[in-house]
């Protein structure tokens, strides 16, 4: 579509989709550094007896456990890196903000079932990897960030009505819904602001990318098909908004790193195993 048509649809909607924005191989190679990272921050969780900082994972009553989403990861993959400045996604941001974006922080949500269970460090204590409706924005006005942030998820497998997609309200970008804490500790639009029955899942191929606004209400199902539905999510700023370089997630990686080298430097030495290995899809 032409800018313009970009612009008069991100308007209205809020979000936007855009097909095979990344090739089959593009795709399998960040499907391989999100298998690389996941087991390397696991593998160093076990040989510290500790939960990196980075990594959510959760348990369901029947001990089934769930890799959720593992955060920052631009200092884990060179390529991923790398992938949050290509203009296939820069490049439109750049005409809705009208500004050149800034990038504000990256994740990958994994929703990826473990085989087997993993052990040796605290697991988290939510039950679901489902989240409530919410926008993005009712985290990030706590730093003062602006409502003007876009974020980018990449489609590394394919979203499926079973593997809990992303479902959104579209048109609800246009003004701030109010948030309260829900029971698992997370911000969830207040009741009766918004229809819970209404939306539409995004059901889109890998490769997809979808741009979205941190206004827009969105959530997501249980992932019950038994296969990983990863995103790999890149949040950017307008640069007139002046926020600083990595103010976000910063402190994550200073606080994470000297875990993860000394894993390695366990290995180099004997001290450590790799018991975990990312499950073949």
């Amino acid at each position: 579509m032409s800018d313009q048509q970009l612009i008069e649809e991100f308007n209205r909607a809020g979000y936007i989709a855009i097909p095979d924005a990344f090739n089959p191989d593009e795709v399998a190679k960040m499907q391989g550094e999100a298998d690389a990272i996941l087991e390397l921050i696991i593998n160093s969780s076990i040989a510290h007896s500790r939960r990196s900082g980075r990594l959510a994972i959760v348990e369901s009553a029947q001990g089934e456990q769930m890799a959720v989403k593992i955060q920052p990861v631009n200092d884990l993959s060179l390529y991923l890196a790398a992938i949050s400045a290509d203009e296939r996604l820069i490049g439109p941001m750049r005409t809705l903000m009208a500004d050149e974006p800034i990038l504000m922080e990256e994740k990958l949500n994994y929703k990826q079932p473990l085989p087997e269970p993993v052990s040796g460090f605290d697991i988290s204590r939510r039950r679901s990897d489902g989240w409530g409706m919410h926008s993005d924005w009712a985290y990030y006005k706590a730093q003062d960030y602006p409502q003007t942030i876009i974020s980018s998820a990449i489609c590394l497998d394919d979203c499926t009505a079973e593997n809990g997609p992303l479902h959104i309200w579209p048109g609800t970008h246009k003004e701030h819904l109010p948030h309260q804490q829900s029971e698992h500790g997370g911000l969830i639009v207040e009741p009766g602001s918004i229809d819970s029955a209404g939306g539409i899942d995004l059901i889109v191929p890998a490769g997809t990318v979808l741009l979205f606004s941190s206004l827009l209400i969105h959530n997501s199902r249980p992932n019950t098909s038994g296969n990983p539905r990863r995103l790999m999510i890149y949040s950017h700023y307008p640069q007139a908004a002046d926020m600083g370089i990595d103010v976000r997630n910063g402190p994550s990686r200073l606080r994470e790193a000297p875990y993860e080298w000394e894993y390695i430097r366990m290995r180099e030495r004997d001290k450590a195993q790799a018991t975990f290995n990312a499950p073949a899809h």
